[in-house]
């Protein structure tokens, strides 16, 4: 199958996309639903991408707005999934609006109206979910072993510790035991990533590869892009003024090739294996530089813009 234009035009903000799964090919070769069901999200998103602020100023307010109102509606409730999700999401969209302030707005040490209230939502939101969903560092009753309840744990860092690997453990036993979760495209970006930033990668391409109906085709793009072919924007130079390259590959998918015309130009990631070699060809466009971690290690390296080799000895 040759590589997705995803969306069809091969135009600013398109993705070439190709592994060696066909199952991976047809769940993203679909145009994205690019619905987040959240302002502060969609506008955090629309800035990563294109770097530019303009929309995001003339929102600012009633983004701001968005997020206290979140704040000043939390109540004590009973420990439910929904309360639980709510104060997830209040926490997730305050964390968003700094670091949207700070990459185009103010900076760390030239505090604009928004991050002093921020920080201090972020913080209150972070000890309302420890105080009431979180017991003896665990997640509690009965939203541990929940899938989107887990995810949101670890993505936020309300659990750590043995507490971190419970969540972990079960979000992917209810994944491969339960059905199929009904959720949102960044709901599912949110299970993805939680999956592999918790050692659990392999669990979420076996999902991709086994079981893709029902999971949202945008989410599992973007999941590939960032996880697979390894890249992603800098939270803090929009834009891909600098390119987060942090590939994590997995046989099961063969090779990856993947091309991004992003504000900044276009970058590009391809890997394949050949026997016990790992092989990475990469682009860092001319307008940008690149943070790179390579597979197995936890640093990242500079590289300036260019056309990159690397050949990695694997298992």
């Amino acid at each position: 199958m040759a590589a997705a234009v995803v969306g069809g035009e091969w135009t600013d903000g398109a993705v070439r996309f190709e592994t060696g799964s066909d199952a991976v090919n047809r769940l993203v070769s679909t145009k994205p639903s690019g619905a987040y069901g959240s302002k502060v999200a969609a506008a955090y998103e629309r800035l990563q991408h294109s770097g530019r602020p303009e929309q995001v100023k003339k929102e600012w307010e009633s983004l701001c707005g968005q997020v206290e109102l979140a704040s000043s509606n939390r109540c004590d409730r009973a420990v439910t999934d929904d309360a639980f999700l709510g104060a997830c999401w209040w926490l997730l969209e305050s964390r968003m609006l700094i670091e949207i302030e700070q990459a185009v707005i103010g900076q760390i040490g030239r505090m604009t109206f928004f991050y002093p209230k921020g920080v201090k939502m972020g913080l209150d939101a972070k000890a309302y979910l420890r105080e009431r969903y979180v017991a003896d560092g665990m997640l509690a009753k009965p939203l541990s072993g929940q899938a989107l309840p887990s995810a949101f744990a670890l993505y936020l860092g309300i659990v750590d510790g043995k507490g971190a690997e419970s969540a972990a453990d079960g979000l992917k036993a209810a994944l491969e035991a339960g059905p199929i979760p009904r959720i949102g495209a960044f709901e599912w970006r949110i299970v993805l990533d939680a999956l592999s930033w918790y050692g659990k990668a392999d669990a979420a391409y076996g999902l991709l590869l086994k079981r893709p109906d029902g999971i949202d085709n945008g989410a599992a793009l973007s999941f590939l892009w960032r996880t697979a072919a390894g890249i992603a924007s800098d939270p803090t130079n929009p834009g891909f003024r600098n390119v987060i390259m942090a590939p994590r590959p997995d046989r099961r998918l063969g090779f990856v090739k993947a091309e991004y015309k992003s504000a900044a130009g276009l970058i590009k990631s391809a890997w394949r294996y050949e026997g016990k070699k790992w092989i990475w060809d990469f682009t860092v466009p001319r307008k940008s530089t690149a943070s790179v971690t390579l597979p197995g290690e936890s640093f990242a390296r500079h590289y300036d813009a260019g056309d990159h080799h690397v050949e990695l000895e694997v298992d």
